[in-house]
């Protein structure tokens, strides 16, 4: 077990007493504190499992670090600047965390079914190289790249960003990212089309007996060796029923009839894994359970802060969910990628609410790891031009679209752009790996609990 000394200051005001520096695995340890400070006040052993999660294998670590991602990357002297931005580049609509599993299938309200960005916790403004290196990083880690392999799928990702920026600058139109990319790609499609409104996870979640749903309380999936709960049903609750109740209301789609089942949902993702995670089953247009419809009702925080970067949330977004929503809506640059997405508050609690249909499905690293490396190639280029059309048809905090603020910045610096990404992304890559071997093994929920103990 490493010590922790001067964790409790670090928390607080970021450094030892008496000027002492801090280390790489302190410096680790106060974030990731900070960033759970809450959720442990309420839940600390589902903080542990989380941090359990994380410590599964260096992609997980990924997942579960994108805070100290962020402020290794805007902290003075911690990370290196890049050399394509200004201040008007630094003001961008950001995705806030792009990794491969953080993208897939959405069905717009015409029956249109495409892929897109699928996590808005994070989005906010700040400098778009940062989610660019964000990606390659992720590329690389979620597929288990060689070493060989590593440099060309970030720099693919480089490559790929800024020859979609160019062409939405020239007047092209947003394009989602659909059929004919890849084979895997098309199989998600086709998974997603054929699953509909139906089956997992509503008649997972609730299956019908005796011509009526009921949810399946307990363990859906057995608890992990680890002691991780990887799926786990449980009564909402009484403050939970409220909480669904207020939101549903608020919410206000009278196209949807009454709710009929509440229940709170425990085990989906890494770094939002403590998140309050609710499902609620609504009436369709008959009693019949045959077309009960299903969403869910995710508590949503604060999103990416970056040190002197104007967030504009008093003036833009009056929760975090309502950033979240407004996020997804200009990232994907419609507004009927989800007719059902909203938002709304209760009580303490702010609530992004979204339709779990069949429809939606997302990708998967160890999909992704299996494929051979050509395909992985194209599959970089067409994910860095994912994320260029979400950052460069979203306008920015200064109102202008994001490909004007990029583009100027990397016309005719194409190639050199692609290999600052692909340095960059080596570096966050080896980073990442530092930290994880660095902690693994350890009782990384105690060092937390001590790091965070006195934060305010």
């Amino acid at each position: 077990m490493r010590p922790v000394t001067c964790l409790v200051l670090l928390a607080a005001a970021g450094g030892c007493a008496g000027g002492t520096e801090p280390s790489r695995t302190q410096r680790v340890i106060a974030i990731l504190a900070d960033d759970n400070y809450v959720w442990a006040q309420r839940e600390p052993e589902l903080v542990a499992k989380k941090l359990v999660k994380m410590q599964r294998g260096v992609f997980p670590w990924l997942r579960g670090t994108p805070a100290v991602y962020w402020r290794d990357a805007t902290d003075p002297g911690v990370r290196a600047p890049t050399a394509f931005g200004d201040v008007a580049s630094s003001r961008v609509l950001l995705v806030g965390d792009p990794h491969p599993e953080n993208i897939g299938t959405f069905r717009a309200a015409s029956g249109e079914l495409y892929f897109h960005w699928n996590d808005f916790d994070g989005a906010g403004y700040g400098p778009y190289g940062i989610d660019v290196r964000r990606l390659a990083a992720g590329m690389i880690l979620a597929t288990g790249a060689t070493d060989a392999e590593a440099g060309e799928l970030a720099r693919e990702v480089g490559a790929g960003y800024a020859a979609e920026i160019a062409r939405l600058a020239a007047g092209g139109a947003l394009e989602p990212l659909a059929a004919g990319v890849d084979a895997l790609l098309d199989g998600e499609l086709a998974k997603a089309r054929r699953n509909g409104d139906r089956g997992d996870p509503l008649d997972k979640v609730a299956p019908v007996e005796g011509g009526a749903r009921s949810v399946a309380f307990g363990d859906l999936e057995a608890v992990a060796d680890d002691g991780v709960i990887e799926d786990r049903q449980l009564p909402a609750g009484v403050d939970g029923v409220a909480a669904i109740d207020a939101a549903i209301d608020a919410w206000n789609h009278p196209e949807l009839g009454a709710t009929k089942l509440r229940l709170r949902k425990i085990g989906a993702g890494v770094s939002s894994y403590a998140a309050l995670r609710y499902f609620a089953i609504l009436e369709g247009p008959t009693p019949s359970p045959a077309d009960d419809r299903i969403i869910e009702l995710k508590e949503t925080r604060d999103g990416v802060i970056v040190r002197g970067q104007p967030r504009l949330a008093a003036a833009e977004w009056d929760s975090p969910g309502a950033r979240a929503v407004d996020a997804q809506h200009r990232l994907h640059g419609r507004a009927d990628g989800d007719p059902l997405l909203g938002s709304a508050r209760a009580g303490g609690l702010s609530l992004k609410i979204r339709d779990r249909a069949a429809y939606q499905r997302g990708l998967d690293a160890e999909d992704l790891a299996e494929l051979p490396a050509d395909r992985r190639l194209v599959l970089a280029r067409r994910f860095g031009a994912l994320l260029a059309s979400a950052h460069g048809g979203a306008r920015t905090a200064d109102g202008i679209p994001g490909h004007a603020a990029i583009a100027p910045l990397l016309a005719g610096r194409e190639a050199s752009f692609a290999e600052e990404i692909r340095a960059l992304a080596l570096a966050d890559v080896a980073q990442v790996r530092a930290d994880d071997e660095a902690l693994r093994g350890d009782d990384l929920g105690a060092l937390v609990a001590a790091g965070g103990a006195d934060s305010p």
